[in-house]
């Protein structure tokens, strides 16, 4: 063999393979959006596949809760929390409910003991208060504002 046919050879190969890549690309993004349910056409489309995906926040920064302690010194709890909303509608009306969402979450942790507290996980906690969200908006015949509470900053004193 002379250089010339390794030189072809080597290019379709090369050629061959980009080829190659592009269509298992091309598949598998074509089997992701079929899998979603997506009703796009387009095989590199950016659209989300429902409404979930665009996630909003409303934040609640330092709230601060005196809890119960045995101890001679007051016990406080400090807290930054995110409610996940998925649209703008949902995001206004937690908006508009943040007094009854901030009472609440007082009403909670105001009640309960520091070493309780203290001994709880982030996740023990967040599924705590989303109980009592729920719980407290069902009382009062209202749907719940937003998705889910995330605890994005615990600081005990």
């Amino acid at each position: 063999m002379n250089i010339k046919t390794l030189i072809l050879n080597f290019i379709l190969m090369l050629v061959a393979a980009i080829i190659t890549a592009l269509l298992v690309l091309a598949g598998s993004r074509y089997l992701d959006n079929k899998s979603d349910n997506s009703e796009s056409s387009s095989f590199f489309s950016s659209k989300p596949a429902d409404d979930k995906k665009n996630l909003q926040f409303v934040e609640i920064k330092n709230l601060v809760i005196t809890l119960k302690s045995n101890s001679v010194k007051e016990r406080y709890l400090l807290l930054d929390l995110a409610l996940t909303t998925h649209d703008e509608a949902q995001s206004q009306r937690a908006e508009n409910l943040l007094p009854k969402i901030k009472g609440i979450a007082v009403d909670v942790l105001t009640s309960m003991d520091y070493s309780e507290v203290r001994s709880m996980t982030v996740m023990e906690l967040r599924s705590l208060m989303m109980e009592r969200y729920q719980s407290a908006f069902h009382n009062i015949n209202v749907t719940i504002p937003f998705d889910d509470v995330t605890i994005s900053k615990m600081v005990f004193q």
